[in-house]
């Protein structure tokens, strides 16, 4: 049954990308033995290039001074994580990749890297948790395809490079704490929330689109100042949420949303 309702929510998927052309994005097809796949797991002992398919079978961290590097046309298919692990090693209870060290995903347009859940655990519209920068240093993203996770790429004191990558259908697509990475060029879309500036954040948003979420297209909250230019923030509930007004000038479009821009008035509120 899990099985099956992650293929409706990819036939899904096909259909939405079949009808916007300018979009289009052909997914990988689930392997149907994925356990004859290279694994990877555990803490990354040394440091380790990836060319071709692998599974994600659990939580994975790249530790200071070791580097993972993704070769253009690498497919990761994670393996949702069904038990409630509370080790304070790792951020999430659901799968993760963790780096605290440097992950360079090295894309192309014609040969991208993909993320896939291989199956939506009962009950949940996402598989897991997805990647995590913790003070990672060096750290791009080029070309890359996320799907299914809770947050597509959460950025914490770290400043990675991320540019002309596609998040789509994650809960939430990119949060920064305390981060000033550059995004240039993405894509977020069809989560609950797409971009999220907190606790003084300061990146450079340039050129991307972030369109289709159900809540905040772009929220950005009073500590955070980020550079934002020519975006279009297009076909969500919000548009943008911020404090300063004049970010509303200066994001880009902001067009088709229910509500353009709201302005918080209070911590935490809106």
């Amino acid at each position: 049954m899990k099985r099956l309702r992650w293929m409706v929510f990819l036939a899904a998927v096909g259909l939405m990308t079949a009808c916007s052309p300018a979009s289009r994005t052909v997914l990988p097809q689930i392997p149907a033995q994925p356990d004859v796949l290279p694994q990877i797991f555990g803490v990354l002992q040394k440091d380790r290039v990836i060319d071709g398919e692998v599974v994600l079978a659990a939580d994975l961290l790249v530790p200071v001074g070791r580097t993972l590097t993704l070769r253009p046309g690498a497919i990761v298919y994670v393996q949702p994580n069904p038990s409630t692990k509370i080790d304070p090693e790792w951020l999430s209870a659901e799968t993760e990749l963790l780096v605290r060290g440097t992950l360079r995903i090295e894309g192309t347009q014609k040969r991208p890297v993909t993320f896939l859940p291989l199956e939506l655990p009962e009950g949940q519209s996402v598989a897991w948790a997805g990647i995590a920068f913790d003070r990672s240093t060096g750290s791009v993203v080029r070309n890359a395809r996320i799907h299914g996770a809770e947050t597509g790429i959460l950025c914490i004191g770290s400043s990675p490079l991320i540019r002309d990558s596609l998040i789509r259908g994650c809960r939430y697509g990119i949060v920064l704490q305390q981060a000033a990475p550059k995004l240039v060029e993405n894509r977020i879309e069809d989560g609950e929330g797409g971009v999220f500036c907190w606790w003084g954040s300061h990146p450079e948003l340039r050129r991307n689109r972030i369109s289709g979420n159900e809540e905040e297209g772009l929220f950005i909250d009073r500590s955070s100042q980020p550079s934002l230019s020519d975006n279009l923030i297009v076909g969500n509930d919000f548009g943008l949420v911020a404090y300063d007004p004049k970010l509303a000038t200066q994001a880009g479009r902001l067009i088709g949303n229910r509500e353009d821009f709201r302005q918080l008035r209070e911590v935490g509120g809106k």
